[in-house]
């Protein structure tokens, strides 16, 4: 059985809820026991639940096999404590439907799923494939907005997909605009929608000032965007403001630049995972020797 049943899982969360990156050894390999370290990382930082096959986990490049045996690991690790939420996302309907299917006979508790990202579907394509996932496995379906999507993603049409695909009860917005469409979600929404927070802590203030609770970031930095959220969420915005701007914000446009690269690598930094290096192909170059230099020192300057 699974450590929490659909219907005993929080409507709204508040907290952090990590996307963790794949880490990896020198041939390419899973690292499985840097993969369990970083589970425990998210957990000794508070993680109110904990996803994998998201963006910052180089899910288009993980094979069917990993992705198994991934889940494996993660929800083994994990064992129980707080909710797991599975990526799905695949070019195809079918394949990710196979995805939730998998991901629910593999004992996650939620699961995440942006658009087809290769044929982008119109707004009645994405009602029905939201619909099929939504048949196909009772698990509550976050529904991840992207920059490919946020055009057929409209607040209006998310919050009729929360209306009306039972499934469907949470929203993270990163697309175009997220910050605005944010707002547009809480306004229109009602107790059956949450509204997650994302785009790698960019924002992450002022969606907190907006009434969002939850957000799922890079684990580059739990302790400091966990930091300003439970600040904000305890009463002391003023300290959560603090936080953002003196500590997140002096790396962040590093990191967004440049996060594939500096998510592990600050996780290495910290001795978390083993090893920094990338699932080939990487999706830019690395980090110039000038920019390096100048995010040491930012994070000299932090005290990271």
């Amino acid at each position: 059985m699974k450590p929490n049943e659909p219907s005993s899982l929080p409507s709204i969360f508040r907290g952090m809820m990590p996307i963790m990156p794949t880490a990896i050894d020198p041939s390419g390999a899973i690292d499985e026991g840097s993969q369990r370290r970083i589970v425990r990382y998210c957990l000794d930082h508070g993680a109110v639940a904990i996803g994998h096959f998201g963006i910052a986990s180089e899910f288009h490049k993980i094979c069917d096999a990993d992705r198994r045996r991934l889940t494996e690991v993660i929800v083994d690790e994990v064992a129980g404590r707080v909710p797991v939420f599975i990526g799905v996302t695949a070019p195809g309907v079918i394949t990710a439907v196979g995805y939730a299917r998998l991901a629910e006979e593999q004992g996650a508790d939620l699961i995440m799923a942006a658009l087809p990202y290769v044929n982008v579907p119109d707004a009645d394509g994405a009602v029905a494939y939201y619909r099929a996932l939504s048949e196909a496995t009772p698990l509550p379906i976050i529904v991840q907005d992207t920059p490919a999507s946020s055009s057929v993603l409209t607040a209006e049409l998310l919050t009729e997909m929360c209306n009306t695909i039972d499934g469907v009860q949470h929203v993270k917005g990163e697309g175009k605009g997220f910050l605005t469409k944010t707002a547009r979600l809480l306004e229109l929404g009602s107790n059956d929608m949450s509204v997650i927070g994302g785009a790698g802590g960019q924002h992450l203030i002022h969606m907190l000032r907006l009434g969002v609770t939850s957000f799922m970031t890079g684990t580059e930095a739990l302790d400091l965007h966990g930091g300003a959220v439970h600040a904000y969420l305890d009463g002391d915005p003023d300290r959560a403001a603090d936080i953002y701007f003196e500590k997140i914000l002096p790396y962040l446009g590093f990191y967004l630049d440049h996060s594939e690269e500096l998510l592990k690598l600050m996780l290495h930094r910290r001795g978390i995972i083993d090893h920094p290096d990338v699932i080939a192909p990487r999706a830019q170059p690395p980090m110039s020797d000038v920019e390096r230099e100048q995010f040491e020192w930012v994070l000299n300057r932090i005290g990271y």
